[in-house]
């Protein structure tokens, strides 16, 4: 038979105090002698007794536990931003729980409302296009909810966003400055409007050459950079949704016999961590992950302790000139 994993009782029995008097110790309530915390915790060693924390958090209506839920895994922005949230969250002592949605507004609901049975903190949400309302409801019911790179606030919601307009606006502004004349967008978004676009727009007068939104991958990337070309052959400048699709229409400009940035200048847009490893490496708009996973996490942790938090906190960026633009 397997071996039964140790109680609180056990510990209590062993030491020959209440279970009350090991929750103490083990919770760091004081009510105890430095001796009796002592054998307490030298029978928790021998026991290998480990804490229950869902049923602590259950009955303390807390957790110490916090959830990080975005949109994919596999886009390498999404799991630089977690290790800037997992670093937050041990400042303050909090565990972390990442989940994905796969970009499905019925599988956040599903999460966040699964998250919620085991009085987690809070959660730090990349947003599913079309759910406010799921996550207004949310809000109401009691979890608090922070939201990342929301384009417009959820009531009850505090919003963290990227001042991604402006990035974008300079990233368009550095191609006009080193003498592009023909700018391309490599369009990744999957809504009818974007910030990325805005500010593309703003410079260019509405007037330059965009595709029509695909994937916001390489694989996307290299799609759009195809089209681009067999549709405006003179473009001289590129400025894409993100470093991904930046990466793919690096490749498909290569393929062409076409260098970078002589022939064909290319800004990205994020910072991932392989930008500057690139060859040529990647001019791009730098967001600050580390600072936005530490609002997000303070945020949380303000929700928590019934704080006020500013209904939007709006981020910096950086343009960061390298090799390609």
């Amino acid at each position: 038979m397997p071996k039964r994993d140790a109680t609180l009782h056990d510990v209590a029995k062993l030491v020959g105090v209440s279970p009350r008097t090991v929750s103490r110790v083990v919770n760091n309530e004081g009510g105890f002698s430095a001796k009796t915390e002592t054998r307490v915790r030298t029978a928790i060693a021998e026991l290998g007794y480990r804490p229950n924390l869902l049923a602590r958090g259950l009955i303390r209506g807390r957790s110490s536990t916090i959830a990080l839920v975005g949109p994919t895994m596999t886009d390498p922005f999404f799991p630089e931003l977690a290790e800037g949230v997992q670093r937050a969250a041990s400042d303050h002592d909090l565990t972390l729980f990442m989940a994905s949605t796969a970009d499905d507004g019925a599988e956040q609901g599903r999460m966040l409302e699964t998250l919620a049975s085991y009085v987690i903190e809070g959660a730090i949400v990349f947003p599913v296009d079309d759910t406010d309302e799921q996550l207004e409801a949310l809000a109401r019911s009691g979890l608090h909810l922070v939201t990342i790179d929301r384009a417009h606030g959820v009531p009850g919601a505090p919003n963290i966003k990227s001042d991604i307009e402006a990035g974008a606006r300079r990233a368009t502004q550095h191609l006009l400055d080193r003498g592009c004349e023909h700018i391309a967008f490599l369009d990744g978004s999957q809504t009818l409007t974007g910030r990325r676009r805005a500010g593309y727009d703003a410079v260019t007068g509405g007037d330059g050459v965009t595709t029509a939104r695909v994937d916001n991958t390489a694989e996307g990337g290299m799609r759009a950079m195809s089209r681009i070309l067999d549709m405006a052959p003179s473009i001289d400048g590129v400025f894409a949704y993100n470093d991904m699709m930046a990466i793919g229409a690096l490749r498909v400009l290569a393929e062409r016999g076409l260098r970078v940035p002589d022939d064909v200048a290319v800004v990205g847009f994020d910072d991932i961590s392989v930008s500057s490893m690139l060859y040529p490496a990647l001019t791009t708009v730098r967001l600050d992950q580390a600072r936005i996973g530490r609002e997000a996490v303070d945020q949380i942790v303000a929700l928590t302790n019934g704080e006020p938090v500013a209904p939007e906190t709006l981020i910096p960026v950086e343009l960061v000139v390298r090799e390609s633009a």
